[in-house]
């Protein structure tokens, strides 16, 4: 008789069937009788934006079920009221001596949103943001990637942020892309051989599509995983205590389609990691779930509401369109359309039509605009937020103060969304700019001879600056002649500008902010503040200061711009007093 075979998974590859299962099947209870499933809640979500019926788009008689999306629109308004681009991306640093670097930096962030399209990203996050609620970042090697919230499983749901839970990412790899892996993942060859499927699905429950070219379904967890499993995977030794102890790692699963189960087949890769690699947006305020409401899951109500009443008005102006005909005459035709002709005449006793007329139109439009202005409260996307002209008789000062105080919640909005955004440009984007930052580069950047001259007096002035305690007490004279020294051996020595460049980028690094919203640095109050001075201000070299300092602000590379001495004023009425003396006195 033959033994049963019993195949031995792999922990890490069971705790990835066992969470997706989890994920996909069971519910958690969110206050005290709501069962809540982010899965179920992702499709729902999904099926709003395509503008589908989860019942299909023919009722029970037959009849076409139009939609009408109340939905876009308001996403739009809140899009083009929130308007964050590359342009508000801009790197600054609070240092005076920094604003050289600043601008070589700009000018490289520049290139880099235009080569890598970061505009079109940045607009495609704040539209996500807006309709579904979230946006998930993710770091990556040369930057960063968002994330498919329909292939992204939030194991603890009720977790405040992805600090507090593990997450699993789906992906759909072509073999190009898993063979691009062979140096850093293990088994590449073999899952090329036996995972392939010729299918491919958007989710793991959607329909699949045959495909001419095979795929591959790839699994990515990051969270906590226990010490003892990930070492016996890694065929390290397991010392005493390791099943207690619980760390954070990157597993890499590669599995077998096989419908809305998933079978783990190999662990391609698992390490230890020093966070998680997520940066995270959440449009509304934290209710018990991790996933935030967006404009689609706060109009659904309002979404099924409008297309009930759209169909009953659509269906009964079909009814009422109709032309019926009654006569008391039984010899009358039957069908006055098909069996007559124009000009015919009709012999019968009292031929009349039959008036047709939908009841409750009246209610059914009454309902649909108070639908619509709940829709608008929602959304805050009133009449003056969609550019629509208010009723005559409106007063201005009304029609200013609504606007503002609309403008206040897309404020807040943008806020929150630069405040994830920003920390991606500081943590991943900016450093790895600056590691491209070499002496050609600048050069190439900025197609200025003159400006490495001047990077190299900045380089010398990072220096002395940075050995200031190690030279000691000196005398100005001193310090210039120390400047001029190390200025000479920089130019003999091209080798040693290159570390001193590395080292300079070093502390610009630690020094740069990405303030999109302005609300960190107060930009515009800042400049709006030296406006003001500037106008009062009488003495030339403090306005000259005050106005190189508001450029300065703006991203101006004042000093490659002509500038005259200007004299002070003590020496300027020197020279006016003997001219003065030999005007004629007049009595």
């Amino acid at each position: 008789m033959a033994q049963e075979i019993i195949e031995i998974k792999s922990p890490l590859a069971q705790l990835f069937e066992d969470e997706i299962r989890e994920h996909l099947d069971s519910s958690v209870q969110i206050g005290e009788e709501e069962d809540y499933s982010q899965a179920k809640l992702v499709r729902r979500i999904g099926l709003f934006e395509s503008h589908i019926y989860p019942t299909g788009q023919f009722d029970e008689q037959g009849d076409y079920k139009f939609w009408f999306d109340i939905i876009t629109s308001r996403i739009d308004d809140e899009v083009k009221n929130i308007d964050i681009d590359t342009k508000n991306v801009e790197p600054f640093s609070t240092r005076k001596e920094d604003a050289l670097p600043m601008i070589v930096l700009n000018l490289k962030l520049s290139e880099h949103a235009r080569d890598t399209g970061q505009s079109e990203e940045i607009n495609d996050a704040v539209e996500e943001g807006s309709g579904w609620g979230n946006v998930v970042w993710k770091r990556t090697k040369n930057g960063y990637e968002r994330v498919d919230l329909r292939n992204f499983y939030v194991i603890n749901t009720a977790a405040k942020t992805l600090k507090d839970s593990a997450a699993i990412e789906r992906h759909e790899f072509m073999q190009k892309d898993l063979r691009e892996k062979s140096g850093a993942w293990e088994y590449v060859d073999e899952v090329i051989k036996q995972c392939k499927s010729f299918t491919s699905s958007k989710g793991i429950e959607d329909t699949e599509k045959a495909t001419t070219t095979p795929r591959y379904e790839i699994y990515e967890r990051n969270g906590e995983v226990s010490l003892k499993d990930l070492k016996e995977n890694n065929g390290e030794t397991v010392l005493e205590g390791d099943e207690d102890k619980y760390v954070l790692a990157k597993v890499v699963g590669a599995a077998k389609k096989s419908g809305r189960s998933v079978k783990i087949k190999y662990i391609l890769f698992a390490g230890e990691i020093p966070e998680m690699p997520y940066e995270e947006y959440h449009r509304s305020r934290y209710k018990g779930k991790w996933m935030r409401e967006g404009l689609y899951q706060l109009l659904m109500d309002c979404q099924v509401r409008a297309n009930q009443i759209g169909n009953q008005i659509a269906k009964g102006l079909e009814w009422a369109s109709k032309a019926f005909f009654t006569s008391d005459d039984k010899l009358i035709v039957q069908n006055i359309l098909t069996e007559m002709n124009s000009g015919d005449f009709i012999q019968g006793r009292n031929l009349r039509q039959v008036e047709v007329r939908m009841q409750g139109l009246d209610q059914l439009i009454v309902d649909w605009n108070r639908n619509l202005q709940l829709a608008n409260d929602i959304a805050n996307s009133r009449e003056v937020v969609q550019g629509i002209t208010p009723p005559s008789g409106t007063p201005l000062g009304t029609t200013r103060l609504l606007n503002q105080n609309a403008n206040k919640l897309f404020d807040f909005i943008r806020e929150k969304f630069s405040i994830p955004l920003g920390r991606i440009f500081e943590k991943w984007v900016i450093p790895n700019l600056i590691k491209e930052l070499k002496s050609e580069e600048i050069l190439r950047l900025t197609g200025d001879a003159k400006m490495l001259e001047r990077f190299m007096n900045h380089v010398v002035s990072d220096w002395y600056v940075k050995n200031l305690v190690k030279i000691g007490p000196h005398s100005e004279e001193t310090a210039e002649l120390l400047k001029e020294k190390k200025m000479e051996e920089l130019k003999k020595r091209p080798q040693l500008l290159f570390k001193n460049i590395v080292e300079m980028w070093k502390g610009v690094k630690a020094r740069v902010q990405i303030d999109i919203s302005g609300e960190r640095l107060r930009q515009a109050e800042n400049l709006q503040t030296y406006a003001e001075f500037i106008a009062l201000e009488v003495d030339p070299l403090r306005r000259s200061a005050m106005i190189e300092e508001a450029m300065r602000l703006k991203g101006i590379d004042v000093a490659s711009l002509p500038k005259t001495e200007v004299q002070p004023v003590e020496a300027q009425a020197q020279q006016e007093l003997p001219q003065r003396s030999r005007q004629p006195v007049v009595a």
